[in-house]
């Protein structure tokens, strides 16, 4: 009789959820207005009944009564705007921990007390929230949201960044965890204006969004000028259905005063520039050069900078004037072509470390810039990456052990470098170095199974291979990939089927 109204609460909160998500306004407006009735009707009738004890004289029965029937209603707000921005670490995990009965409980709890250490980092709070995160076993998201939410408070946001993402890999599901992680990644998309990767993150349904994070999400469709944005209705809705409106008030007002862009006219790739008017190619590179150096490192940038040094180094034009003067310096035979080739080399060098800063691929641009180009990113960037998974694979053999949360940190930045240097590099690279992947992939995913007990971590391993294996088309890979990926996981929340398509 007790859990049938925090049951009833706890579906219809559920039901506002999935209205948020289907973007279905009034439906999420009806199911919050219903549960914040009923959360103020369990309030008044804990506070009359622990009143009538308290009055009866059964005043030892009414506060634990007051206890079990108003704090799981009180507690979530008092969370939010009180203890985590105190940064009470320990009281905040047992409130989580009591204001989520169930099996989420402990997972929340550590959450909940990572939120407040990013508030509030102090020493101690670390050393018990890593305590707490140790003896969990095996790990799981809470795990990695609580990894995350401790490097935010350090300062690391890059960390809590990539590990949060991270935990879409991960097969145990904390709904009250992940819509947590959710939301941070939503107000830090918004701290730095990332309105295009906030739609982006949204838009993968990885995460349920908090009423925050709807907010947000609200804010970047009309900042985007996106077909199908809400309304300046609907998003006032959603504006007052969201906490810390004091802070939000100031994007709620630039989204609302959002116009609709005009349509872009000509290519906005290819400006154009006085440049055009350039008596010869050589000029005409250099100050390409010129802007690429001095503005953001972008494909577009590049490949115009990579074509127009072809062009050069390939004109007759160029090769005239270097003779001409040449024979004015008395230079020794054969100083045109090599004065070319250290002029493509030195352009080559330059525009490699740009294009590695920028996370660039090479240009499909041929002439002795663009191949040279080509062939220093491709060889570059694959070494890098077997080096990476080398070292990754000695961890498993040099005998010292490791918690489970470094293991995954090490995956995850090979993960990240190794999408970098693909996407970048084509299929062509991603090709070349997919072996090697696979081969060290699989006996750590084999280990972390088998002596580790880490089935999660492992499962996620497999996953990412397989998809690997798909795109590269590898069908020895792609079979031993189907086999581990159908294997059940075991999780604190039980045992997760095995499928491919998870």
């Amino acid at each position: 009789m007790y859990v049938a109204p925090y049951f009833i609460l706890f579906r219809i909160h559920r039901a506002a959820l999935e209205a948020r998500r289907k973007c279905r306004t009034w439906h999420y407006v009806l199911w919050s207005v219903l549960a914040g009735i009923l959360a103020g009707a369990m309030i008044a009738f804990g506070v009359t009944l622990v009143t009538a004890f308290w009055l009866v004289g059964l005043w030892w029965l009414a506060i634990p009564l007051g206890a079990l029937m108003v704090l799981p209603v009180v507690l979530p707000p008092l969370i939010r705007h009180a203890l985590v921005p105190l940064g009470l670490t320990r009281v905040t995990y047992w409130a989580a921990r009591f204001s989520r009965p169930g099996a989420d409980a402990p997972a929340y709890g550590a959450c909940c007390a990572a939120w407040a250490f990013a508030h509030a980092p102090k020493p101690a709070a670390e050393v018990w929230l890593a305590q707490q995160r140790e003896a969990r076993i095996p790990l799981g998201d809470a795990e990695v949201v609580v990894t995350a939410l401790m490097a935010a408070g350090k300062g690391d946001a890059d960390t809590c960044r990539m590990l949060l993402r991270s935990v879409a890999m991960l097969v145990e599901d904390h709904p009250v965890v992940r819509e947590l992680a959710g939301e941070w990644l939503a107000v830090d998309c918004a701290e730095r204006g990332a309105w295009r990767e906030l739609h982006e993150f949204s838009d993968t349904h990885r995460w349920p969004a908090t009423p925050l994070g709807f907010f947000l999400e609200g804010v970047a469709a009309r900042q985007l000028n996106l077909e199908g944005a809400p309304s300046q209705l609907e998003l006032l809705v959603r504006f007052l259905f969201a906490p810390h409106r004091r802070a939000t008030a100031a994007l709620y007002d630039e989204a609302v005063k959002v116009q609709p862009a005009p349509a872009p006219q000509g290519d906005p790739e290819t400006p154009a520039t006085e440049l055009d008017d350039a008596p010869t190619p050589l000029p005409r590179a250099v100050a390409t050069h010129l802007m690429f150096g001095n503005g953001d490192p972008t494909a577009a940038r590049l490949a115009a900078t990579v074509r127009a040094w072809d062009a050069a180094l390939a004109d007759g034009t160029t090769h005239s004037w270097l003779a001409r003067r040449a024979l004015e310096l008395d230079a020794p035979l054969g100083a045109v072509d090599r004065a070319l080739r250290e002029v493509a080399g030195a352009v080559t060098e330059e525009l490699a470390r740009a294009a590695d800063r920028g996370r660039l691929g090479a240009p499909p641009s041929h002439g002795p810039v663009g191949d040279a180009l080509a062939r220093k990113l491709r060889h570059g960037r694959l070494d890098a990456l077997e080096t990476g998974f080398t070292r990754w694979s000695k961890r498993r053999l040099d005998g010292a052990t490791r918690a489970a949360i470094d293991e995954w940190r090490e995956f995850i930045a090979l993960q990240a470098a190794y999408a970098d240097a693909v996407n970048a590099g084509g299929l062509e690279l991603r090709r070349l170095a997919f072996p090697h992947a696979f081969s060290t992939g699989s006996n750590m995913a084999a280990w972390l199974w088998n002596t580790r007990h880490e089935y999660a971590l492992s499962h996620a391993i497999s996953k990412w291979l397989l998809s690997e294996a798909l795109i590269v088309g590898d069908t020895e890979a792609i079979e031993l990939g189907h086999r581990n990926c159908r294997l059940d996981v075991v999780t604190r929340l039980g045992s997760v089927p095995g499928d491919v398509d998870n």
